[in-house]
């Protein structure tokens, strides 16, 4: 039972994301347009994707639950 719970497999990326992993997005963080990397996703309890963003590259941060809607667009 304990190894069972120790070895948990990694969620599956859900279909249904506009982004995929490595896509450079744009999007508004504190009032600024911000760019990042999409580093992961996961369906929220409402069946709502939400990413996990990397912003910064030597030293980076992870933005956690970001919503999808709140993603303007593919940075160019």
């Amino acid at each position: 039972m304990f190894l069972k719970n120790l070895f948990k497999k990694k969620s599956k990326y859900p279909e249904i994301a506009k982004y995929h992993e490595d896509d450079l997005v744009t999007f508004r963080y504190r009032g600024d347009l911000s760019f990042g990397y999409v580093y992961d996703a996961k369906l929220d309890d409402d069946g709502k994707v939400s990413y996990t963003i990397q912003l910064g590259g030597q030293c980076p941060a992870l933005l956690y639950d970001f919503k999808e809607e709140n993603i303007i667009g593919l940075k160019k």
